[in-house]
């Protein structure tokens, strides 16, 4: 029978809590004095990143056939998948 073997250097390292990572920028980082000319501004900005740039989306579909428990994301618990269906001709 094997033993698993274990690098506590690694444990100690990251075995810490850290922050939830749900969006970009992090929630601290929303301002309310951060309006729609601030946004206008940022999109101009952009406009000079090449088209051809990696980009990354993340769209979160909230339906789960069962309930995990690591995951702190909103969610609906269902095997009726008709409402995933709906959601999804929403988008």
């Amino acid at each position: 029978m094997s033993e698993t073997a274990f690098d506590i250097d690694l444990i100690e390292r990251y075995g810490g809590r850290g922050p939830r990572y749900t969006s970009y920028p992090t929630a601290v980082q929303f301002r309310p004095d951060f309006g729609e000319r601030d946004y206008r501004a940022e999109v101009r900005r952009s406009d000079g990143v090449s088209p051809h740039a990696p980009l990354s989306i993340y769209v979160h579909i909230p339906f789960c056939h069962s309930l995990c428990y690591y995951c702190g994301c909103s969610k609906i618990v269902t095997r009726h998948t008709e409402r995933a269906e709906d959601y999804l001709g929403l988008l």
